[in-house]
């Protein structure tokens, strides 16, 4: 592998670029105890001494602090390691270690994303949400499910409540509520993701009990 740019990084750190095309971030102490020269190669045993030495263990101490400020899914997680410029090695290294600990469990996140969650979005937004933070659509399928039958279990329906109290705010008096009001309602609620057919009968049952 050869050096092909060292480049000041942030506080007293350097960006190290391979000609692979990968980065790692070091101290400039650390630049110069390797004696890393741009343009140079640098071998394997020394590549893989920094990476375990260094980078595997900085990156391990990052993701337990970012996980110990904000619960996030596992492709959050790398994509913050990534953004931080450790290497691919060093971010498995961590991902695994923080699985193992338990610090990283994308089920347990989404579980408690959804039960968090449900109070103040539709299960449709809820999905969107967690399949843009990366959680696998079986995972997310499964744990919508079990979210859905412990609620049935229970006699509850959160979503049913959140359209109802909706419902309420946008139009406080029943009575009033003629066409073009119901219309207006119904246009509000899909676009938060709420199943239609679902809002309608809502709608329907909130007029009625004004009436």
């Amino acid at each position: 592998m050869i050096i092909t740019g060292i480049s000041p990084w942030k506080k007293g750190r350097q960006l190290i670029t391979l000609d692979q095309g990968s980065a790692f971030v070091l101290y400039d102490s650390e630049v110069r105890k390797y004696a890393l020269k741009e343009g140079e190669e640098i071998d394997s045993v020394k590549y893989a001494d920094i990476l375990e030495a260094v980078l595997v263990k900085r990156a391990k101490s990052r993701t337990l602090h970012l996980l110990d400020r904000f619960d996030k899914t596992e492709k959050e997680l790398r994509d913050k390691l990534k953004e931080d410029m450790y290497p691919g090695e060093a971010i498995d290294a961590a991902v695994e270690a923080a699985k193992k600990g338990r610090f990283l469990d994308d089920r347990r996140f989404t579980a408690q994303y959804i039960r968090d969650k449900s109070a103040r979005h539709s299960l449709k937004r809820i999905e969107a949400d967690l399949r843009r933070k990366g959680i696998d659509r079986e995972l997310l399928s499964e744990a919508l499910r079990e979210f859905e039958d412990d609620q049935a279990d229970n006699g509850e329906d959160r979503e049913e409540e959140l359209i109802l109290k909706l419902i309420g705010k946008r139009c406080p008096d029943p009575a009033a509520m003629d066409y073009e009001a119901e219309q207006k309602l119904l246009y509000y609620l899909s676009g938060k993701g709420f199943e239609p057919g679902k809002c309608r009968k809502l709608a329907e049952r909130y007029r009625d009990a004004g009436s």
